[in-house]
């Protein structure tokens, strides 16, 4: 899969994600991603296996580049 696939797909969940607290865990990812050393718990690790397991088996559904950003601008309001 190449960075600009992957990108797409995990924008594409992040908008149907609804569990704040999932979401608030991506984001404290992101954040320590920005300090000089990133360091992922075993659970972490754990967690990114599951969702690469899921994506590289089909159980996820994926939508299209257009609906993605239909989602997006929806959320936005826009």
């Amino acid at each position: 899969m190449s960075t600009s696939d992957l990108k797409l797909n995990l924008v594409q969940r992040l908008l149907l994600e609804q569990d704040a607290t999932f979401l608030s865990r991506i984001k404290d990812l992101f954040d320590r991603r920005e300090s000089t050393e990133v360091d992922f718990t075993e659970d972490e690790l754990t967690e990114l296996r599951e969702i690469e397991r899921k994506q590289e088996s089909g159980e996820d559904a994926y939508v299209t580049m257009e609906e993605a950003m239909r989602m997006a601008r929806e959320a936005l309001g826009k």
